[in-house]
């Protein structure tokens, strides 16, 4: 009896239906680490600007009293830097008038003295009354008497000399001009230049074919020039209202100086062609 029942038992395990297991309840999965935050590499060119600032870089004043500390200290600073700034354009204006006079004594024979950048800031006359000499500086040459010749309906001479006295227009108006009234002095200089180019070349043909090569590059070096004076301009437009003002205006000034050197070198470009061709009087004593 017990055999049997063995038996059976051993049977029912063998054709035992197969256990069908209830499914998990669903769980969220596990949420993602969080990712560290980005750092920018290191700036490695040392020509390139700091862009990211942190915010340990700025103080924070810990009381009302050195929080006005810094803001004296930043004030005075500030009128440190503007204060050299206004003495150095100074000395850049008066440099220029010495080296204007060079190029051309008669242009200030009706000098009326305009304001000058000294009497705009209040300095004293007598601060400034002896400027450190100007060092040397790219593109400023010295600059050589003209030929002693008779200018009697030269108008090569008479446009150098109109373009001369724009430039000096330039210089004496731009401190008094808005920033959309540099357009104007500029413009000036252009078309007087033009007119100056114009008259050289109804003058190249009766000249040398040797001396052609110079006059003609010296033509391509005052078109450089003037747009050299007309990208200063937009600097000093867009930079009007900022601390970078009077350092624009300041290249505007060399920018019209070089100009008016370049002018004179063709002057004199043109004068030895005349000479060689005859074309030249020397003045009657």
């Amino acid at each position: 009896m017990e055999k049997d029942i063995a038996l059976e038992q051993e049977r029912n395990a063998r054709y035992r239906p197969p256990k069908i297991l209830e499914p998990t309840a669903f769980q969220e999965p596990p949420p993602k680490p969080s990712r560290p935050k980005y750092r920018p590499p290191p700036q490695t060119n040392l020509l390139a600007p700091k862009l990211q600032f942190q915010e340990e870089d700025f103080v924070r004043p810990s009381s009302r009293e050195e929080a006005q500390q810094l803001w004296e200290a930043e004030r005075l600073k500030m009128r440190q830097l503007l204060d050299k700034q206004q003495k150095q354009m100074v000395e850049d204006y008066q440099w220029l008038r010495q080296e204007e006079k060079a190029l051309d004594p008669m242009v200030y024979m009706n000098d009326k003295s305009p304001l000058t950048p000294e009497k705009e800031a209040g300095y004293s006359k007598s601060e400034f009354t002896a400027p450190p000499q100007k060092p040397p500086r790219l593109g400023a040459q010295s600059i050589q008497p003209t030929a002693n010749l008779d200018r009697t309906d030269d108008l090569v001479y008479l446009n150098v000399m109109e373009l001369v006295r724009a430039v000096l227009d330039l210089k004496n108006e731009l401190c008094q001009l808005p920033p959309e009234g540099y357009v104007v002095v500029v413009k000036n200089v252009g078309l007087t230049l033009r007119k100056l180019i114009g008259s050289v070349d109804d003058l190249l043909p009766s000249l040398p074919s040797s001396s052609r090569t110079e006059i003609e590059g010296t033509q391509k070096l005052l078109n450089k020039d003037l747009a050299e004076l007309i990208n200063k301009m937009r600097l000093a437009q867009q930079n009007a209202v900022t601390s970078l003002s009077e350092e624009c205006k300041r290249q505007m000034l060399t920018a019209s100086h070089t100009l008016a050197v370049d002018a004179k070198n063709l002057l004199d470009a043109v004068d030895q062609a005349k000479v060689l061709a005859n074309l030249a009087r020397p003045l009657a004593e």
